[in-house]
Parts: structure tokens; C-alpha cells; sequence
């Protein structure tokens, strides 16, 4: 195999191999004519691939996780600016299968 062929195996099995699941948190900000947070959670949680959605009351901070290969980052995002929030996104991160807290994990 040539180090053509050695590399495009590596990034293969790196790509199955890597999280596809990834945790986004955004600061959101209500404008007029905004929907209740619970109905925006119920449309963003009704893609296929969006997995939690968590917020916390009286806080402007949303916790969502989602499978990137079911769903992408802009769908999520048009839903809040789509029906009148405006957000910034405080971080994103690849989720590990061992970071998912509502799972039942096995005592090592």
C-alpha cells in the first residue's frame, strides 16, 4: 500500500472511529413575538437526530445534544432564530458514550 492509500485508511478509521455525537451550549436572548421555551424545545427535540435538550429555570443557557449525523448545528439554529430568539453559542464539544449522564453506566 502506498502512503496515499496509508493515509486515507488512517482518516477512514479515525472518522468511523471518532463521536458523532456532539453537546452544543448557547446563551439565548427572547425578541418580541418570541415562543415559549417549552415549545421551542418541543419543536428542536422533534428532529430526528436531537437527543437532550436541558435548561434550567430563570437561566438563559440551553444544553443541547445531537447526533451530527442525523441532524447538523444550522437546523438547530434556525429553529431559535426562526421563532425570535437570538443566540451565541457558549461552546461545542464532541460527546464521548461515557459522558452521557442519563445512560446507566456499569461500576468499573
Amino acid at each position: 500500500m502506498n502512503i496515499a492509500g496509508t493515509c486515507l485508511l488512517l482518516v477512514l478509521l479515525y472518522a468511523c472511529g471518532a463521536s458523532h455525537h456532539n453537546e452544543l451550549v448557547y446563551r439565548f436572548h427572547r425578541e418580541d413575538g418570541s415562543i415559549g421555551l417549552d415549545s421551542l424545545k418541543s419543536l428542536i427535540l422533534s428532529d430526528s437526530g436531537t437527543e437532550m435538550f436541558a435548561s434550567y429555570p430563570d437561566s438563559d443557557v440551553v444544553i443541547i445534544q445531537y447526533d451530527r449525523y442525523r441532524t447538523h448545528q444550522e437546523c438547530i439554529e434556525d429553529h431559535f432564530r426562526s421563532n425570535g430568539y437570538r443566540i451565541e453559542l457558549l461552546r461545542k464539544t464532541p460527546v464521548e458514550e461515557k459522558a452521557k449522564p442519563w445512560e446507566k453506566r456499569e461500576r468499573q
